[in-house]
């Protein structure tokens, strides 16, 4: 799925977002990837609250009440660590899919995951893998060749250019398919 025009709520929405979506998230049906696409929709919020950061480093919840969340989402992977896993996971499945909305999804869970180990204190441990960051730069710097670029609009507003998977993509444009 492709967030358009994100973030597009106030930081008062992506907090109450992140607690209803996890309150959701052990009723959750359909199996792991199920529990881990909930989970990333929950994950949204971190990225979001980031984001809006960025734009308004004052703002009167980017302090403590971040803090605290960024302890809660924690405690919460911490807890859910089997559907993290799977979210992670579900990242190099959109890099195989060589798609302009593979490519957005990876971007996104690189973006999240990078905000969870830089500004949530994620400790890398929780990742699969040690080299999890690394190997997923150079997995996704073989696949940007190969995936057009994204449109402006789909890039969240703010993002720096820090976080280049989403500024790389270099391949042909994708053809469209439509089904009658």
């Amino acid at each position: 799925m492709v967030r358009y025009d994100f973030p597009r709520s106030g930081a008062d929405a992506y907090f109450a977002g992140f607690d209803r979506t996890i309150g959701v998230l052990a009723e959750t049906r359909g199996g792991h990837r199920a529990r881990a696409a909930t989970l990333g929709d929950a994950l949204a919020a971190v990225l979001a609250l980031w984001l809006l950061r960025r734009q308004d480093p004052s703002a009167e919840w980017a302090g403590q009440r971040l803090m605290a969340f960024y302890g809660h989402v924690r405690e919460v992977l911490d807890g859910h660590g089997g559907d993290f896993a799977v979210y992670l996971v579900e990242l190099d499945l959109a890099l195989e899919s060589e798609t302009s909305t593979g490519w957005y999804n990876a971007c996104f869970t690189r973006s999240v995951v990078e905000v969870l180990l830089r500004d949530a204190g994620l400790p890398p441990t929780a990742l699969v893998a040690s080299d999890w960051a690394e190997a997923t730069d150079e997995e996704m710097r073989e696949v940007a060749t190969r995936v057009p670029p994204l449109p402006a609009d789909a890039i969240p507003r703010g993002m720096p250019e820090e976080h280049s998977w989403w500024f790389v993509a270099s391949g042909p444009p994708e053809e469209i398919a439509y089904d009658y």
